[in-house]
């Protein structure tokens, strides 16, 4: 079955310990865990910027503990096989 479509959300945790990092991205985060703000780097939102970025340096997928796949959209070829 050939599907034309497929967009999966996938959310995953990772732990990190004994980490440096400036002060300013600490700041960005505890204010954001004190809004519940997402930090998202495709957002650009100048407020979360060095932690986003700080983020995006230092997380891996290969680093994550647990992921829960959510299907945003599916969709298949109208042909038949």
């Amino acid at each position: 079955m050939k599907v034309e479509d497929l967009i999966i959300k996938v959310t995953y945790k990772v732990g990190l310990g004994d980490v440096e990092m400036p002060k300013e991205v600490y700041e960005q985060l505890v204010l954001a865990s004190e809004k519940w703000a997402e930090i998202d780097p495709t957002m650009m939102k100048e407020e979360y910027r060095e932690a986003a970025d700080w983020l995006h340096e230092n997380i891996k997928e290969a680093d994550c503990m647990d992921w829960v796949a959510e299907v945003d959209e599916i969709s298949e070829h109208d042909v038949e096989d």
